[in-house]
């Protein structure tokens, strides 16, 4: 399946959760950081029990710190 990660293609199997894409994209520092899939923010507790679908947009954010 196909999927586009903050612009870019990226393509998993059927069945991925968010969860497993977030580790695949070696950001397990997690805090700080938010998850929206087609312009929807997906909570961090959801992220394991979110499963992507075919050409789903997902945007992730990190906080910046800073005044």
């Amino acid at each position: 399946m196909n999927i586009t990660i903050n612009n870019q293609p990226y393509s998993f199997d059927e069945q991925t959760s968010l969860e497993h894409v977030i580790n695949q994209l070696n950001l397990e520092d997690t805090k700080g950081i938010a998850v929206a899939i087609n312009e929807t923010i997906v909570p961090k507790n959801k992220w394991s029990e979110t499963i992507l679908q075919h050409d789903d947009k997902i945007i992730i954010i990190g906080a910046v710190a800073g005044g």
